[in-house]
């Protein structure tokens, strides 16, 4: 009889990634796939009214900390220096791989906000776009 195994995702640590950015997410929309670079103005301009709306009832844009490898592009909640970091809670808001990054954007009129484009691995082959804010322009 052989024994019952299984696998179990390994969850990294921040330390596995070569650089994390503190950032805000404003927010995200799904888009189709086919959107392009003339297009994604528009888009950002949309999520960044969708966000403002929405933060007169409620606050939508939360602080994020942004982890960048050559394996990997995770974005997580940042709870802040005050918490430490806790292998057995992994809640990452998302997770693509490198190549999945479509399009950047960034605007040089307000350098703060940057959005990336992320074609979906599914096979609905959408895309999302997520839009930041830097706290720092230079990064």
């Amino acid at each position: 009889m052989e024994p019952i195994t299984f696998k179990v995702k390994k969850c990294q640590t921040p330390s596995d990634f070569s650089a994390s950015f503190s950032l805000q997410l404003v927010g995200s929309l799904p888009v189709h796939s086919l959107t392009t670079m003339s297009m994604l103005p528009w888009i950002v301009a949309e999520i960044r009214m969708l966000s403002t709306k929405s933060s007169k009832e409620e606050s939508s844009v939360s602080q994020i900390r942004l982890y960048v490898s050559p394996a990997s592009l995770r974005c997580e909640p940042d709870t802040g220096k005050i918490q430490q970091w806790d292998p057995l809670i992994c809640s990452s808001l998302f997770e693509y791989k490198p190549q999945h990054v479509h399009k950047l954007i960034h605007n040089s009129q307000d350098p703060s906000y940057f959005a990336c484009l992320i074609k979906d691995g599914a096979a609905n082959q959408r895309s999302i776009c997520y839009v930041f804010k830097a706290d720092d322009q230079t990064k």
